[in-house]
């Protein structure tokens, strides 16, 4: 019996002893835990959020306006985010139109230059009570309830004075007596009141007359009206030595009309903005001087102070920029570094 225990008990021991060595002499170190899968809510997480911009102009169909609309939705649309000009085409009720349609569809920032300033009052108050900010573009409401954030525009005095300046200058050097005469743009948009006076200004200082009578404002804004404006003030003033036009299309049509005339050297004649057509004219000596203003480069510049805003708070700043003179004198050197500020990149003289 008592060989049979210390079998048993023989045995239960080397069963413990192989047990045993089969256990690890120490408990192995915690592997490192699998890496979390992420919460659904943070792999789903919301993109950027795209912000919608529009801007209002007057009337795209002009060759100017569209430069100003084309500066803006390149250089939105390369910030990322969803833009789009829409013309007004100088109706004040398509203007007010556009500007509802912009609230109903939440737009974050908008711009608008205005049919004129009276017209541009309600577009702007449509906005600010929407709480949506607004940037002008060269043509600000008059009624000062009506808010804007920051304005964007040129000298548009301070231009038509240098180029009236340098008109007056070239008539006395040439001996010249005659009267002077203006095609403008509408006196009841802010930038049109304030070229007129740059250029009256000049007038006055040289003591050239301008009578009121020789002061045309357009309606159309088309070359064929400003021709007609050209050949009237030509065939009512046989003593006319100076016409001023302070938009593209009207210089293009005036210097047109002098031409028919057989006029070109006995009539000066000027303009504002700088299209690549205008500009070629300078250089060809056509034109005797242009006041440059940079319509794409003020489409930019809203569009980036616009995404600045929206993306970082940044405080929009009113920018007024320079109009240097490209001139009979100086236009080999210096019209074809203009191009691009005033109609964009691909800008080029025509053949």
């Amino acid at each position: 019996m008592k060989s049979k225990l210390l079998i048993v008990l023989s045995a239960l021991l080397v069963v413990s002893f192989v047990i045993a060595g089969c256990a690890p002499a120490a408990a192995p170190a915690e592997e490192a835990p699998a890496a979390q899968e992420p919460a659904a809510e943070e792999a789903a997480a919301e993109p950027e959020k795209v912000f919608k911009v529009g801007y209002i102009n007057a009337d795209l169909e002009n060759p100017a306006w569209n430069a100003l609309g084309t500066g803006f939705t390149d250089k939105a649309t390369e910030l990322g985010m969803d833009a789009i000009a829409v013309s007004s085409s100088g109706q004040a009720a398509t203007q007010f139109k556009h500007a509802q349609d912009m609230v109903t569809q939440e737009y974050d920032a908008v711009g608008i230059s205005g049919t004129d300033s009276s017209t541009a009052n309600a577009a702007v108050k449509e906005f600010n009570a929407a709480g949506i900010p607004v940037w002008i573009a060269h043509i600000k409401p008059d009624d000062e309830t009506a808010e804007f954030v920051a304005m964007v525009d040129a000298q548009n005095e301070g231009g038509n004075y240098d180029a009236g300046k340098y008109l007056a200058d070239t008539y006395k050097a040439k001996g010249m007596t005659g009267t002077a005469a203006e095609i403008t743009i509408s006196l009841a948009r802010s930038n049109g009141a304030a070229r007129h006076a740059g250029f009256k200004k000049a007038m006055d200082e040289a003591g050239i007359e301008l009578p009121d009578a020789n002061i045309k404002e357009a309606i159309t804004y088309t070359r064929d009206e400003s021709y007609t404006f050209a050949q009237d003030l030509i065939a009512a003033n046989p003593d006319l030595s100076i016409i001023w036009c302070n938009y593209d299309e009207a210089v293009l049509g005036a210097v047109k009309a002098i031409e028919d005339a057989g006029k070109l050297g006995e009539i000066l004649v000027g303009g504002f903005d700088g299209s690549p057509e205008s500009l070629k004219a300078v250089v060809d000596g056509r034109i005797n001087v242009m006041a440059i203003q940079p319509l794409y480069e003020h489409g930019t510049i809203m569009a980036q102070q616009m995404f600045d805003f929206l993306t970082s708070g940044k405080e929009p700043e009113t920018i007024s920029t320079d109009c240097p003179l490209v001139t009979t004198e100086n236009a080999a050197e210096e019209a074809q570094k203009f191009l691009a500020a005033v109609f964009g990149p691909t800008a080029e003289f025509p053949e």
